[in-house]
């Protein structure tokens, strides 16, 4: 086997293994799907958030068949939800492009760095309370109306923002918003937030494609392999749920997203540290 063919084997078997533990965590896997792109494939920046989105979208896709089948799912509340994480995906990806034109790809990486700093203190924090045994959630949350809707919707434009900007399905905004804004219980929570991620990450993927030009990039690198590609990731996406739900812990997959979450964010302050500290 090639060097190139071996990397391509390696980033294949990342994607399918961040989907499988991302999946019932709620989470679409951008946070490590660009750090693989921009790091493993020597990708162009936009080309990495684009392509991060496609397969977040993916992962969404096919989590939501399986948390949706398996009735962990408020779609009321996604619902409300969704229109305001449609606005904020927009207004994320404009202001990805201003980013990137001015500052260079240094700002999202400074962007992502921030957001893996906070991603680790909740899930950390979750983590915790998981194991004090007190994460099971309300058996009735709290309508969803009036103060805390506006709450909800603020929180779910913030996710959206954040998913344009950079590259991310926005799922640790959702995923708090719905566990410690609304009471939501592990599942319920995931469950609700990928029916946000599924409206939303397409959304973002085609202002994307409108602002950057990356249409034709995509399928000058990928070619036809864009569809086994997505194929199989909305089918490990949706394996990782159904698994989880049904035989493991929460724990046994947050440890290994910690690593990789870890990874990516030392990775990310490596290239910091050159531009401001050398």
């Amino acid at each position: 086997m090639t060097v190139e063919l071996v990397l391509i084997v390696i980033v294949m078997l990342l994607i399918l293994m961040t989907a499988f533990m991302f999946a019932p965590l709620g989470l679409g896997g951008g946070v490590l799907y660009v750090p693989i792109f921009i790091y493993l494939l020597d990708w162009d920046i936009k080309l990495s958030l684009v392509c991060s989105l496609l397969l977040v979208w993916t992962v969404s896709m096919g989590s939501r068949a399986a948390h949706e089948s398996g009735g962990y799912s408020v779609d009321d509340v996604g619902r409300k939800g969704t229109p305001a994480a449609l606005c904020g995906a927009i207004v994320g990806v404009l202001i990805a492009a201003l980013l990137i034109d001015h500052l260079g790809d240094m700002s999202i990486k400074i962007g992502a760095s921030i957001l893996l700093v906070w991603v680790l203190y909740r899930t950390v924090k979750q983590l915790n309370v998981d194991m004090n045994g007190k994460s099971n959630g309300d058996d009735e949350p709290p309508p969803v109306e009036g103060t805390l809707l506006t709450k909800y919707r603020a929180g779910c434009f913030s996710g959206g923002a954040a998913s344009g900007l950079l590259g991310i399905g926005g799922g640790a905004v959702f995923m708090t918003l719905h566990r410690s804004v609304l009471g939501f219980k592990q599942h319920q929570a995931a469950g609700t937030s990928y029916i946000i991620e599924s409206w939303m990450v397409p959304v973002g993927v085609a202002t994307h494609l409108v602002i950057d030009g990356t249409g034709s990039l995509i399928f000058e690198t990928l070619g036809l392999s864009i569809i086994p590609i997505y194929l199989s990731v909305v089918g490990t996406a949706w394996l990782g749920a159904k698994t989880a739900i049904k035989l493991l812990p929460q724990r046994v997959l947050t440890y290994p997203f910690i690593i990789a979450v870890v990874a990516s964010l030392l990775r990310y302050l490596i290239d910091i540290r050159e531009v401001f500290f050398l």
